[in-house]
């Protein structure tokens, strides 16, 4: 695989794109609303998200780039980067669901319905690039194993009949 520079801007510009605009949707809430709010034990703090989200926008960026210099034929590229840019901004609306309209209800309700197009990604790039595949497998079983219950367990503490008195 040589490196293809333009690959690298489109996938490099998509991510900076989605990232300004889940920066943009969020709204005052994480500065305002956020810290206010029972949050759960094995909750990282605000740097440790962060650094995840970073993460995150690396791992796409580079599933676009190899979707973009991997996969020949036109069609599969354009359902894989399809596939991507859905659950991409799916994850953008989820932000400004919990953070814009403080909602953990709703949030976790949305993290749950993101399971379906996360699930088909994962069926589409294995296959059409199975290391991308298993690379975004990475996120999948962070999903799995802390968004939801980290999700489930934020509703709960703040639900109303479950506030501490």
């Amino acid at each position: 695989m040589a490196f293809e520079p333009t690959a690298l801007f489109v996938a490099a510009g998509i991510c900076l794109g989605m990232a300004a605009l889940g920066s943009a949707t969020t709204g005052s809430g994480l500065r305002t609303w956020y810290p206010t709010i029972h949050h759960p034990r094995f909750e990282p703090p605000l740097w440790g998200f962060v650094l995840i989200g970073i993460v995150v926008y690396i791992l796409d960026g580079v599933v676009l780039y190899r979707v973009l210099t991997v996969v020949d034929d036109r069609a599969d590229q354009v359902v894989a980067i399809t596939t991507l840019v859905v659950v991409m901004l799916y994850n953008e609306v989820w932000n400004a669901v919990l953070f814009r309209l403080r909602s953990p209800l709703a949030a976790f309700i949305g993290l749950l319905g993101f399971l379906a197009p996360l699930g088909i990604l994962e069926v589409v790039l294995f296959a059409y690039e199975p290391t991308s595949g298993w690379l975004m497998m990475i996120y999948v079983v962070w999903v799995l194993a802390y968004d939801v219950p980290w999700s489930y367990r934020l509703w709960r503490l703040n639900a109303p009949d479950m506030r501490p008195r």
